[in-house]
């Protein structure tokens, strides 16, 4: 759409016109600045899962199993999947860890997003002149650096999954730039519109095997061409009749329409055949998605977007997660006493007002907040409930997109108030002081997102009833070893929320290790009971049934756990436990082995099978299984020391001399003294039958530094040297 001189305003905005070089610079450093604290970050939150345990993530997982796994590393076809497929982002994170030489650097993961949000910031601005006809420079430049700065996109920034929606957001946009080119051509063959066409639908694909959002961009694309090249209007379809469309609709557009929506379809039906099956949410994911009534329905997602709508407008409540009680349900039997209602009717009389200003009106201006109200509304449906359920209330990270026009609608809205002069001057003055304000709350938050306790403390602010927010915060203090006010942060989660079986899951893991088993067992048959398929609840009421000698319906709950996820080496670890205390050892050896095949570097699990076999005589065995061992796992000290005490049963001192010198060696810059000691004090009972008793003396003595309460050393060394002084007078 051609901008006329009598409709254009720009001029009217208080800042001063800069180079295009140097408006894409002032958004790349001002970008970058903002987000300069996120760089010493730790993996917070959903990054544990994404990246830090996800096997996708090594190296060493060959490339080809990230394209038939989801975004968290199970298999997408699994009942139990996500079922977000996102190849592209891990192969990303990949590109970090093939960086810093197979290490998982939190910094390099932080970087690459700050400037893949600076990329966009960039590409954005060039989007926004696009849309100007490159007449809009200043209007341009003000969006475009109030995305780089809105507070509402530090969650895509500053956490490492975040990764996902920037490089899907940088594919849109490259794709809409060349959807442009194409469009604003004068002339163009049918052979170059086809092929540009097609590689648009290309890019689509790998935006969307980036994040699912950017299947949107051939959407945008086919409206902006329809409403915006075409000038489609209420006006002109009423003036042309069904047979006269084609006066109004270029022959081009048509042709690219046509291949848009084909290419659109056939992503989708990719997708699909991908996925296998929807996802499987929880009531507590998205409560409103789980209401029968369908009117009911519909005011708590209006509800919803009107919270979206106010935290991009004023980012003071930003939390990482919205569920379970921070949004309660509005039920129409509690009209007129709920007020939220009331907001919701007032959201649809304006929505239906703008509808038909923007439907109605041939004013440029409207024309503007037309492209504006498109770019925000088409790019947030996939996320809006409307096509399908979703499995969060609100995600700030769904609005980096939308945020685009929505920020797009406010700088032409400031732009209207520039008329006056002196309206002009307070208005300039306001937009700097709000754009200073918007970045230091950036900062702000970016500072949040560092830590996971900050991150979650700062939640409690917001959402102080959520109970999930309680049981990530119990969770990290758990981890930090506090475990009284963990426990206490896990009951009050429970007391928000009495059907949370992951909190309960977690509060008898703790009980159990405190040897709480009662209350343990009664809370894990609860969870269970709400969730059947809940396999980690299972394998966890095993451990616990096993520590109650209750066997059978130990082995039962095993079964159960590993019936839910096949796929479960902790699980047959556990199981071969439980075997062993029974004295069934080779069904303990079996279920290790299990453990094993399923996750090779399972180190606990390897070495129950050589101590388990050792001891019952099985050396050779030992033996072979600690060489196919330290064959995967040649760095291994606990796998050294191990292999070194069977090879000295079987007389192969040289050998096993070599084993415990290197687990010693391994372990020595660590300060487990309890281990060194355990190292040392075997050795010294080899050197000790190879009758190599200096060196005996001095392990034993070792041992004994780094733990003088061991006792196996002192009285082996008392035996040494009665055995050396008696050797030593019967010689004289």
């Amino acid at each position: 759409m051609k901008i006329k001189k009598s409709d254009y305003c720009d001029s009217l905005l208080p800042f001063p016109v800069l180079p295009n070089w140097a408006s894409i610079l002032s958004v790349a450093i001002i970008s970058i600045i903002c987000y300069s604290t996120s760089y010493k970050g730790t993996f917070v939150f959903d990054d544990t899962e994404a990246v830090v345990n996800n096997y996708d993530v090594n190296l060493s997982t060959p490339i080809f199993k990230i394209f038939s796994h989801d975004f968290w590393g199970t298999r997408i076809r699994n009942n139990a999947s996500h079922k977000s497929y996102r190849p592209l982002t891990i192969l990303s994170f990949r590109f970090n860890v093939w960086l810093n030489n197979g290490e998982l650097s939190p910094k390099s993961f932080h970087t690459t997003n700050i400037v893949l949000h600076a990329i966009v910031s960039c590409l954005l601005l060039h989007v926004y002149n696009l849309l100007f006809d490159n007449k809009g420079a200043k209007t341009s430049l003000l969006a475009s650096i109030m995305f780089a700065v809105h507070p509402v996109h530090v969650e895509v920034v500053s956490s490492v999954v975040g990764r996902a929606d920037l490089l899907s957001a940088c594919m849109f946009l490259i794709v809409f730039i060349i959807y442009y080119q194409i469009c604003s051509a004068k002339h163009i063959s049918t052979k170059t519109n086809f092929l540009t066409t097609i590689f648009c639908c290309i890019l689509s694909f790998i935006a969307m095997l980036c994040k699912e959002q950017g299947v949107m961009a051939m959407t945008v694309c086919g409206v902006y061409d329809l409403f915006v090249v075409n000038k489609i209007t209420y006006q002109a379809i009423i003036k042309n009749t069904a047979y006269k469309i084609n006066g109004i609709i270029k022959k081009e557009t048509y042709e690219r329409l046509i291949i848009l929506a084909i290419g659109h379809l056939s992503i989708l039906y990719v997708r699909w055949y991908i996925m296998g099956s929807p996802p499987i949410f929880q009531h507590n994911d998205n409560p409103a998605s789980f209401l029968k009534s369908p009117v009911e329905r519909i005011i708590n997602y209006s509800y919803i977007y009107i919270i979206n709508i106010w935290i991009m407008l004023c980012p003071i409540w930003l939390c990482f997660d919205w569920s379970m009680g921070c949004i309660p349900l509005i039920k129409l039997n509690k009209f007129p006493q709920d007020p939220r209602l009331f907001l919701v009717f007032l959201f649809w009389a304006i929505i239906i007002l703008i509808s038909y200003k923007l439907i109605f009106s041939r004013d440029y201006y409207y024309r503007q907040i037309q492209i504006g109200f498109l770019l925000g509304v088409l790019t947030f449906l996939p996320a809006s409930n409307l096509f399908f359920k979703v499995g969060f209330v609100i995600a700030e990270r769904v609005l980096y997109l939308p945020s685009a026009g929505f920020i797009l609608l406010v700088v032409l809205g400031i732009r209207k108030l520039c008329k006056e002069h002196l309206m002009k001057e307070i208005i300039g003055t306001c937009v700097i002081v709000m754009l200073i304000i918007q970045s230091i709350r950036t900062y702000q938050r970016s500072e949040e997102w560092n830590t996971e306790f900050i991150l979650f403390q700062s939640a409690l602010k917001v959402c102080p009833m959520n109970a999930k927010v309680h049981y990530n915060l119990a969770k990290n203090l758990a981890d930090s070893g506090n475990t009284i006010e963990a426990i206490n942060r896990y009951r009050y989660a429970l007391k928000l929320h009495p059907e949370y079986d992951q909190a309960m899951n977690n509060l008898a893991n703790i009980l159990k290790d405190q040897n709480n088993l009662e209350e343990a067992k009664t809370l894990l048959e609860k969870a269970v009971s709400i969730r059947h398929n809940f396999a980690a609840a299972w394998m966890n009421l095993g451990i616990v049934l096993s520590g109650l000698k209750k066997y059978d319906e130990a082995e039962s709950a095993y079964i159960r756990a590993l019936s839910h996820r096949r796929r479960y080496p902790h699980c047959y670890y556990n199981l071969g436990n439980l075997y062993l205390e029974q004295g069934k050892n080779t069904k303990a050896l079996l279920a290790w082995q299990n453990a094993t095949f399923q996750q090779p570097t399972h180190v606990i699990a390897w070495s129950n099978m050589i101590v388990m076999l050792d001891t019952i005589g099985e050396l050779k065995r030992a033996e072979n299984v600690a060489q196919k061992a330290l064959s995967i796992m040649p760095n291994e000290p606990s796998l050294h020391f191990n292999m070194a005490n069977t090879l000295g049963k079987l007389n192969k001192f040289s050998e096993s001399e070599k084993h415990f010198l290197t687990a010693i060696q391994l372990k020595q810059n660590t300060n487990d003294t309890k281990l060194m000691a355990l190292y040392h004090a075997n050795l010294g009972v080899l050197y000790h039958r190879w009758k190599k008793y200096e060196l005996a003396e001095s392990h034993y003595l070792q041992a004994i530094s780094f733990d003088s309460n061991m006792q196996s050393p002192k009285d082996n060394l008392k035996s040494l040297r009665r055995y050396t002084n008696d050797s030593y007078l019967s010689n004289n």
